[in-house]
């Protein structure tokens, strides 16, 4: 830029006092569109008036980007911006990305920047860019996690064939204090053990955890809202910690995360990368030895391991383990309930209360159970069957199909055994004994209702026993019996009306005279 350096010192002066453009060059006599150059600068830099004041002519130009004569000699000069983009992939190198410049320009290699040249001038335009701000991180507050980008292969002892296992990285902010475990893959259900032997490996809980935007652990994320996955949520619920996602493009947020990685990566992984594993959990075993290893390792620039920064920083400040760990689930999203009010798991079938047929629920299994919620609310919930089949609760039922199950057998019989033993054999009774099956049917259909209507279940098992012993099968007289009470009745014993005395003979004095016994 042509301006003067005292001139630009005027207008960023002026332009940090809020004055438009035009009445700047007015005062300064020069054209507002070099006001509006220097004020695009200025922004870009997010420097201030009294970041710049106290800088000189040189450093002043430099910062702002506004140094004259900045390429004298004539060099090709790369779009800097264009580098530090193809930087920020994965593998890439300025060395490459030299070759690549010389590439372009093959037909002015004369003119093409040396290597150290190349180097030299981005280092100086990166520190002509934003400064970042240094991060301070408090004791037990951050833990960073990720996957690294290097896998390990296992190999297959039957078949040779190897496989790759994936290697999750976690790392404390305030201590550095490193975790690392191998899983088979980047699934949720891997995803969240990792953070659950995470925990018990730093022995306490953070107050958040920083995760990278896999889809492990975030569905959606915009300037507007973050959608996390429902099982890490319901994982992070568990826990009590908050799951605060870096932003999309922005390494910085998780940097602690970034340079986990490369150290497990060059100190844990490199190491083991001409051994041979036979399952992950093997090689969980030598990661977990390199860990401590690299934990306990005495660090150059702060004289200190991160063991020992882990036990005076970290770990008294962690909060303490929930008394059970995290029972992994099984998430099923957006099922809709069938016109039968039940859904599909597994090859089962499980009810939901009637109201809610044709929603769209999630079912959330565990290795017992399986529930069914609405909006993250529990709706329903079933023992899991072991085999493929049918679970109907009667409370989810409507009234008219409540009725028409209650005349299955099977569901009589199931009836029966809840209330008791007796009541189970008196309906058994009617539907396996008696030759008119429908009469058999109906006296149990009859009790069932009857036992719904008056509520009285505390006498039914006593009479079923009195009258079963007495072989009484229809309702009606069972009714009777529990109205009369007859069960409850004590048994009458045969009264002793002969009495004994010396003129009654009896069979033994016969049996004397030899008589014949009638």
């Amino acid at each position: 830029m042509k301006t003067p350096i005292p001139v630009q010192r005027d207008i960023v002066r002026l332009i940090d006092k809020d004055l438009t453009s035009r009445t700047i060059g007015r005062q300064l006599s020069i054209s507002h569109n070099t006001v509006e150059l220097m004020r695009t600068r200025l922004t870009a830099t997010g420097l201030t008036h009294a970041d710049l004041s106290v800088l000189d002519d040189h450093a002043f130009a430099i910062r702002l980007g506004t140094a004259r004569n900045q390429n004298p000699s004539g060099k090709i000069i790369p779009d800097w911006d264009v580098v530090r983009e193809e930087l920020a992939q994965r593998d890439m190198t300025l060395s490459l990305l030299w070759e690549e410049y010389r590439q372009a320009n093959h037909e002015r290699l004369a003119d093409c920047l040396s290597y150290s040249q190349f180097q030299k001038r981005y280092k100086a335009w990166l520190k002509t860019q934003r400064m970042s701000m240094r991060q301070f991180h408090k004791p037990g507050d951050q833990l960073f996690v990720d996957f690294c980008g290097r896998t390990m292969p296992i190999t297959n002892p039957d078949t040779g064939e190897e496989t790759p296992a994936q290697v999750f990285v976690g790392v404390l902010g305030g201590s550095s204090y490193t975790f690392a475990y191998a899983v088979p893959s980047q699934k949720i259900a891997d995803w969240i053990a990792c953070h659950v032997k995470a925990f018990e490996f730093f022995g306490g809980v953070p107050q958040q955890v920083v995760p990278d935007n896999l889809k492990s652990a975030v569905i959606k994320h915009t300037p507007q809202e973050i959608i996390t996955n429902t099982a890490y949520a319901d994982c992070a619920e568990h826990y009590d910690v908050l799951i605060n996602p870096a932003r999309s493009r922005k390494p910085k947020d998780k940097s602690l995360a970034e340079v986990g990685v490369q150290i497990v990566q060059r100190w844990v992984l490199a190491p083991l990368r001409k051994r041979t594993f036979f399952s992950v959990d093997e090689l969980n075993v030598e990661i977990a030895k390199r860990i401590e290893w690299m934990n306990h390792k005495v660090s150059k620039k702060y004289k200190q391991s991160r063991a020992q920064r882990f036990s005076e920083l970290d770990q008294p400040a962690l909060r303490p383990l929930p008394v059970h760990a995290y029972e992994c689930v099984d998430w099923k999203y957006k099922v809709r309930v069938a016109e039968d009010y039940h859904v599909e798991y597994a090859g089962s079938f499980y009810s939901v209360p009637y109201q809610y047929r044709k929603h769209v629920v999630d079912l959330r299994a565990t290795s017992t159970t399986i529930e069914v919620l609405l909006n993250r609310h529990r709706i329903a919930s079933h023992t899991l069957l072991a085999t493929p089949g049918h679970k109907t609760l009667q409370e989810h039922m409507p009234i008219q199909h409540l009725r028409q199950s209650e005349q299955d057998p099977d569901a009589m019989l199931g009836w029966a055994e809840e209330i008791g033993p007796n009541v189970l054999a008196w309906v058994r009774g009617n539907l396996q004994q008696r030759r008119d099956f429908a009469n058999g049917v109906k006296s149990v259909r009859n009790l069932r209702r009857w036992v719904r209507e008056e509520q009285n279940h505390d006498r039914l098992d006593s009479a079923c026993a009195f009258a079963v012993k007495i072989g009484v099968l229809s309702f009606p007289r069972l009714k009777a019996i529990i109205s009369n009470r007859s069960d409850q009745r004590l048994p009458v014993e045969p009264t002793a009306w002969v009495q004994k005395h010396g003129n009654l003979r009896g069979a033994e004095y016969y049996a004397q005279q030899g008589g014949v016994a009638c």
